[in-house]
């Protein structure tokens, strides 16, 4: 076992040893993998197909190996649906708020891979787009797992965590989409 250890020997001021005080708020985005955790699905994993608007993102953006997200997606796209129904009947702008939270996210990985986020570069974009959708689940990971309310099962965030993400993959909230392309 792997231990840090400080020796502290002069103490000035007000010191406080307690939690964050970002780890005692709920997020709406737990809400929401909350629901889906709950949620009976049914999986067909023959069924490998995307919708063509999904399908035509996915293609724009040069999606590769982060494709299976938004299989993992589909399963549960009614799902997630309810769930942020759910979310705005209790919290105002639950829905919007949750996915303003991923564009912020996305947008925090275009930074890291040096693209513009106001105007971004799609070539660029399309060059790291598996990397950036990883980025973007473990942000959100490190945010779901800060929250106070976190879904009892770690299976049930991760699954969550890639339909939330793949779910604003196809809100156009992540990555780019097709229909803002210039001609």
């Amino acid at each position: 076992m792997c231990e840090t250890r400080f020796d502290i020997e002069n103490i000035e001021g007000d010191f406080y040893n307690i939690e964050s005080p970002e780890n005692n708020v709920d997020s709406i985005i737990n809400v929401i993998i909350g629901d889906i955790a709950s949620a009976k699905v049914k999986i067909d994993r023959s069924d490998r197909t995307f919708p063509a608007d999904v399908k035509t993102k996915i293609d724009h953006n040069k999606l590769k190996t982060k494709r299976r997200i938004v299989l993992q997606y589909k399963s549960y796209s009614s799902h997630i649906e309810k769930a942020y129904t759910r979310a705005e009947q209790n919290i105002i702008n639950g829905k919007q708020t949750a996915l303003e939270l991923l564009n912020e996210m996305y947008c925090n990985s275009l930074d890291k891979y040096d693209i513009d986020s106001f105007e971004p570069d799609i070539e660029q974009v399309q060059q790291h787009a598996d990397d950036i959708i990883s980025d973007v689940i473990k942000q959100l990971r490190k945010f779901v797992y800060s929250s106070a309310n976190v879904t009892k099962y770690k299976e049930q965030v991760e699954i969550g965590l890639n339909v939330v993400v793949a779910h604003g993959f196809v809100e156009c909230c992540v990555l780019e989409n097709p229909n803002n392309a210039a001609n």
